[in-house]
């Protein structure tokens, strides 16, 4: 299952890969450091000419701030100006505001969820995503996962705080 995550952080993205591996899910983790690294992705000559170095994402994880432009001018460009809406998007931001969330999903996200400060959290993030597309297949419902999300250390089972 092809994920593509796209963020300017080699640290996150290092931490992101590990996270993946230890929870061993499916997720054929490809990533890129901004919108430019990422657009081959998104072309279908490359899913048909390099479809090992370019594979469609089952799955995009967006950090909202990618210097340059925002996670949400990412999330434009791919929704309005390339007119991909089958690619489930899970926007990442590491400071998330109600107006980023709602901004994201009227662009068309699929979810929403605040990074992770520790390992244990990102791996329970990696397997709720996991559950998510695997039990939903291209459509996904809705995640949004804030800072008052823990994951629960029993089983690696997520559970929100009230």
């Amino acid at each position: 299952m092809p994920l593509l995550y796209i963020d300017d952080s080699e640290n996150d993205r290092l931490l992101f890969r590990q996270a993946i591996s230890l929870t061993k899910t499916p997720f054929l983790l490809y990533q890129a450091d901004g919108l430019e690294a990422a657009m081959p992705y998104f072309h279908s000559r490359r899913h048909e000419s390099k479809p090992r170095q370019f594979p469609r994402p089952a799955l995009v994880l967006l950090d909202y701030d990618l210097g340059n432009n925002t996670g949400a001018d990412v999330l434009y460009w791919l929704r309005v100006k390339r007119n991909i809406t089958s690619i489930p998007v899970a926007m990442f931001s590491g400071s998330p505001g109600k107006f980023h969330v709602e901004e994201c999903y009227a662009m068309g996200a699929n979810h929403f969820i605040s990074k992770a400060k520790n390992l244990g959290r990102l791996k329970a993030i990696v397997r709720v995503l996991y559950l998510s597309l695997a039990s939903a297949g291209k459509h996904p419902n809705p995640i949004t996962l804030l800072n008052e999300y823990q994951p629960d250390g029993r089983k690696g089972i997520p559970v929100t705080k009230v």
